[in-house]
């Protein structure tokens, strides 16, 4: 089963507001790949939030699910994201408390799907990448994977890197190439309807099941 890398939850939401600074420029990379503004939004995974948070500035219509299985995460969600909460509007924003496999959500509920971190949690079945694909809606989108993304400054990835690759060893990041990714992706089901995306990191962009990427070779 998919769980969070560790416990030490300050370690998590040290990550987490460390990377405020580029939270932005990954929101941007991922609203590149949005066919149409998404009504439904989930992000999933202890590294959630600032994402998610940024794509409601960008999507005025949009409204937004975060998945966390770690409740000291939980409840602290609204203390960590108090200025991006208040910002966005928090009436747009739930926070609910779910394993990540299998996550408790329906079938086709969520337009969008994102988890940053996601090396962190898949085993060699892609259990996670096959409950996030479950609940794309028709033409829905999800983006998964690592990195800072292709939007971010130069200088921002200079001021957060040290400390960043610090604090992710210490939750047992591990390297996951790009032939191992597609190994994955395929053992979910989902090569024929993804597009493996290396700038900015390493990133799967995966369709809804009448999505518009045609089956296929992974791209």
């Amino acid at each position: 089963m998919a769980q969070s890398p560790s416990m030490d939850t300050a370690v998590i939401r040290e990550i987490n507001k460390l990377w405020l600074p580029v939270y932005p420029g990954l929101a941007a990379q991922v609203a590149e790949h949005c066919k149409k503004e998404p009504a439904k939004i989930l992000e999933v995974g202890c590294f959630s939030g600032g994402i998610g948070l940024e794509l409601l500035g960008r999507f005025p219509r949009s409204r937004l699910t975060v998945a966390l299985d770690i409740e000291d995460l939980l409840h602290s969600f609204a203390d960590d994201w108090e200025h991006e909460l208040v910002r966005c509007g928090r009436e747009r924003v739930e926070v609910i408390s779910a394993a990540l496999v299998p996550l408790d959500l329906p079938d086709g509920a969520f337009d969008l799907a994102v988890c940053r971190g996601i090396f962190f949690f898949l085993d060699s079945q892609g259990s996670l990448i096959k409950e996030i694909s479950r609940l794309l809606s028709s033409g829905g989108t999800a983006f998964v994977g690592g990195g800072y993304g292709s939007h971010t400054p130069d200088e921002i990835i200079r001021e957060v890197g040290d400390e960043s690759r610090k604090l992710n060893l210490a939750l047992g990041k591990r390297a996951i190439s790009s032939d191992q990714f597609r190994a994955i992706l395929a053992s979910a089901g989902v090569a024929h309807r993804t597009v493996i995306v290396e700038e900015g990191g390493l990133w799967a962009v995966i369709r809804g099941t009448e999505g518009g990427i045609r089956p296929g070779a992974l791209s």
